[in-house]
């Protein structure tokens, strides 16, 4: 089994669309991949499509920010249900903040 369960699309900060990431690991022998945008499950319909589509398996996940104690955490989540809407709420709260602090920091440099 050739795995990839940590991968990044046009979601988050990936140079591919989920559907061109999931064709381009199975072009490479992957069979197993997780989609784990940072703060973002937009991209994984398209992702399972298209896995089903080339015969990989997709697993479902996120890439969640957090901070703690002063220091940002990433937490990868797999086998995720994407359409929940307690984690659709929680993460359009985390993506919210970080949008809020580019502000700030666009103000502060200005």
């Amino acid at each position: 089994m050739n795995a990839d369960l940590h991968a990044h699309s046009t979601m988050s900060d990936g140079w591919l669309t989920p559907g061109e990431l999931v064709r381009r690991a199975a072009a490479n022998g992957v069979t197993l991949l997780a989609l784990t945008d940072h703060d973002e499950v937009g991209g994984l319909d398209d992702a399972i499509a298209t896995a089903a589509e080339v015969g990989i398996t997709l697993v479902a996940g996120v890439e969640i920010s957090v901070s703690f104690r002063g220091e940002t955490v990433h937490i990868v989540g797999l086998g995720i249900d994407h359409r929940n809407p307690q984690l659709l709420a929680g993460l359009s709260s985390v993506r919210h903040g970080r949008d809020e602090r580019a502000v700030r920091i666009g103000a502060a440099l200005a």
